[in-house]
């Protein structure tokens, strides 16, 4: 749930240009001038809650000065983000002390109502690949850190993403290019036909080299949308098909790229690589007034073929043993509904019900083969599978004084496999159900003084391949407990805003992911205890013209409980620390004519263990990003953009895992420098 009530922001460096506000967005609203405590009013998002939550809306410029969407990401309190390199697989990207080993696994997604993360895949349970997504036609995303949002429930344990797209993008063509032969086009048509029927057109295609050998990546996309009246209501409809290819240069062992026997670029197998293809159709109806009802039904086509060398982390001939091709063919369809309830039965009081449900089906082929230069020589996994997850939530919101707010949640996920596993000549079809209550509080005891307090959970599901559930079919979820208190506190003048959390989490079985055919390693239960705390402020402010600082820190202490040995959780970060500062400067003294925008900022991350004993683990290491964007309103938006990304120094740290027995430790070295440019065309 976002419960009652959310601590919406929107850092500086995602700010929109109108507004040069700290803060917009507000969920939390005072009124008065001279109150000594502040009045919480009923949120607009009908599951909002007491939780800590980042509201982002970029700008035209920000969103197409941008290579990968993990760009846009990367800068947020309390996030790991990380492009793996390995070709057009799903990023790592997780909260609150999760792998990014998992492909995003350990977060839950949504894009317009839409689920993303695929569960019983190949390469993580819940495999989140966001690669598909077009940053220009993005409106709104909501992140949650921890299993806060009713709406989510499988996979939701760092969080939830829940992301929509713009209904009128601007009109026009961006074309970029940068070094590593890399070239983006991206060109949106937004159309009116009249008695309210309204949408767009878009089309995206990009190329790149990569910087390492075999890193090539080719895509191209279209993401339609089309509007309509319905009784009561807006009806749409969105239709997207995604196309990619590419190579995949593999992990080179660390200490052979450090004394330089290995060059960073090097390629593990130059024949690693493959394709993936997506087809997604979607309605959306939102019914009109402030207690709407909302529907999303869809279906959708995935597959992934993937040849890849997860064992080695030096050159292997071409000809030798050790590449693996990795099949996900599905079909998804579902359906989502809630009704929202709002009543004001006092002065001062206030209440309202949030009720949803819906089911989803996944019809999925899982199969993996031993391959030589992409030639099959053995099939190892050929599993078929169905899971069929039934789901229902309710939340409720009681304002009993003006700046006092309850609320309590309940949802109830039934997950109905049927697993017919070839490879071993077996099939089961258990089912498990999962109850996740959730609960919270806020309080402002003082004007733009906020307190809140959490309480929710999730669950992983099992894996329906590799063989676990064929082995032991009452295979229990893992289930995450999670508690958080914080505060924001805004000043009184909108200058600045301090927000902080400290939470702790309970899972009760700790899953470290291999390649299959190899069976995920279960460590046990954990704990995780941590805190994120930041401050935004405008520094600079003249007429229009504006700059702005951010700093925020996270800090993590993670550990495997019951081990008399062994007891860190590997892949994840100490500690990380982001700061950065925005310009907007207007030269002709306001935004509506020629405007530029600048923003850097840079991210320290902190030393990673890689193996439960700690006795390898990764160092601290930096990332810069600059971003320089010039636009002249009065022409139509035209802009040109310069982008710059910078490692100083450490470029095996960011992509470290253990491979292969012996153990070693396999990067993806960064390059030095990634630079791009580029215009934007109205037309």
């Amino acid at each position: 749930m976002t419960a009652l009530w959310q601590v919406a922001q929107i850092p500086v460096w995602a700010q929109t240009a109108a507004t040069n506000d700290v803060a917009v967005l507000p969920v939390v609203t005072v009124t008065g001038t001279a109150e000594p405590v502040a009045k919480i009013e009923l949120s607009n998002d009908p599951a909002a809650n007491p939780a800590s939550v980042t509201v982002l809306k970029f700008t035209d410029e920000q969103k197409r000065n941008t290579r990968n969407y993990e760009d846009l990401l990367k800068p947020i309190m309390g996030v790991a983000s990380s492009n793996f390199d390995q070709g057009g697989i799903g990023f790592g990207f997780t909260m609150r002390g999760f792998s990014e080993r998992s492909n995003g696994a350990n977060v839950a997604y949504t894009l317009d109502g839409v689920p993303i993360n695929l569960p019983s895949h190949p390469l993580s349970n819940g495999y989140g690949d966001l690669t598909p997504l077009i940053p220009e036609l993005f409106d709104v995303l909501t992140l949650t850190r921890g299993p806060f949002d009713v709406r989510f429930g499988p996979n939701a344990l760092g969080g939830s993403l829940q992301i929509t797209t713009q209904d009128r993008p601007t009109r026009g063509a961006t074309i970029a290019a940068g070094n590593h032969e890399f070239g983006r086009g991206v060109a949106a048509l937004p159309f009116q036909l009249g008695s309210g029927v309204s949408g767009y057109a878009s089309m995206a295609g990009s190329t790149t080299s990569g910087y390492r050998d075999n890193a090539n990546v080719d895509q191209i996309n279209t993401f339609n949308k089309l509007l309509f009246p319905l009784p009561g209501g807006t009806g749409s409809i969105r239709l997207q098909a995604f196309h990619d290819k590419f190579g995949a240069p593999g992990f080179l062992r660390r200490e052979l790229v450090e004394n330089g026997t290995l060059s960073p670029t090097t390629a593990i197998n130059t024949t690693d690589g493959g394709k993936t293809d997506l087809r997604v159709l979607s309605f959306n109806y939102k019914q009109d007034g402030e207690q709407p009802f909302t529907a999303v039904a869809y279906v959708f086509k995935t597959q992934l073929d993937r040849f890849s060398n997860r064992t080695s982390t030096i050159p292997i001939g071409l000809d030798l043993a050790g590449q693996a091709w990795q099949v996900d063919d599905r079909l998804t369809f579902g359906t989502t509904f809630e009704k929202y309830f709002k009543w004001n039965p006092a002065a001062g009081m206030g209440a309202d019900l949030l009720v949803g449900g819906g089911v989803r089906k996944d019809d999925a082929l899982s199969r993996i083969y031993s391959t030589i230069r992409r030639n099959p020589t053995a099939q190892t996994e050929d599993t078929h599978f169905t899971l069929t997850n039934p789901f229902g939530y309710l939340q409720a919101d009681f304002k009993p004084i003006p700046w006092v707010k309850l609320t309590g949640g309940y949802r109830y996920d039934r997950l109905e496999y049927d697993v017919g596993d070839r490879t071993r000549n077996l099939s089961v079809s258990p089912t498990f159900g999962v109850s996740q209550p959730k609960a919270g509080i806020v309080v402002s005891p003082l004007k733009n003084l906020d307190l809140f307090a959490n309480y929710g959970k999730s669950f992983l599901p099992p894996s329906a391949i590799g063989g676990q559930m064929i082995r032991n079919p009452t295979l229990e979820p893992p289930e995450l407990t999670t508690k958080e208190i914080g505060f924001q506190f805004r000043s009184p003048d909108g200058v600045w805003r301090l927000l902080g959390d400290i939470y702790e989490t309970k899972f009760t079985n700790e899953i470290l992911n291999q390649a299959l055919p190899l069976l995920p390693i279960y460590l046990g239960p954990s704990t995780r205890n941590g805190y994120d705390i930041e401050l935004i402020a405008k520094i600079f402010r003249d007429g229009a013209r504006s700059a702005s600082v951010f700093v925020n820190y996270s800090k993590l202490k993670g550990e495997l409980v019951g081990r008399a040995s062994g007891t860190s959780i590997p892949d994840v970060a100490d500690w990380l620390l982001k700061y950065g500062a925005d310009v907007v400067w207007p030269l002709t003294g306001n935004v509506g004519g020629q405007v530029i925008t600048f923003s850097i900022w840079q991210q320290w991350a902190g030393p990673r263990p890689l193996n439960a004993l700690n006795t390898l683990t990764t160092k601290t290491f930096s990332r810069i990003d600059a971003k320089l964007s010039y636009t002249d309103k009065g022409r139509g938006g035209f802009s040109t953009f310069l982008s710059v990304v910078g490692y100083p120094d450490r470029r095996l740290e960011e992509t470290a895992f253990t491979f292969g027995s012996p153990v070693t430790v396999g990067v993806s070295p960064k390059a030095r420098l990634t630079v791009q440019g580029g215009v934007f065309l109205p037309f």
